[in-house]
């Protein structure tokens, strides 16, 4: 386990829990708002309703990307505290800023590491 203070630990985990509930919540929120899975796609007979029921479908999917990226980034960094490895940083291996993780549970490097540009191969 890196060099965190039991309690900050567990303020983080259960902080993540709690994201993570959100999150499912509002994936279901989106995919029931879905108008192209639902009865107005079957009621589309007004002129530019097509258009509307395809821009919300797309907003759909771009938002509930998001959202299941984001939950594999809390049940990641969940897996990590497990694992006795939270806070380590992907890149450098050092310890991630304590403030940064309270800021963004889910960070996954540094402030130095976030910072430096990707190497493209």
């Amino acid at each position: 386990m890196l060099n965190f203070p039991k309690k900050t630990l567990d303020y983080l985990k259960k902080h993540l829990l709690r994201q993570e509930k959100e999150v499912e919540k509002n994936l279901k929120e989106v995919e029931a708002d879905d108008p192209a899975k639902g009865a107005a796609l079957a009621e589309s007979s007004e002129p530019g309703t097509d258009s509307y029921i395809a821009d919300a479908h797309t907003k759909s999917i771009v938002v509930g990307q998001q959202l299941k990226n984001a939950k594999i980034s809390i049940r990641t960094a969940l897996t990590k505290i497990k694992n006795g490895v939270y806070g380590k940083c992907d890149k450098c291996g050092k310890q991630i800023e304590v403030g940064r993780l309270l800021a963004m549970p889910t960070a996954q490097y540094c402030v130095s590491c976030s910072n430096k540009p990707s190497k493209k191969r």
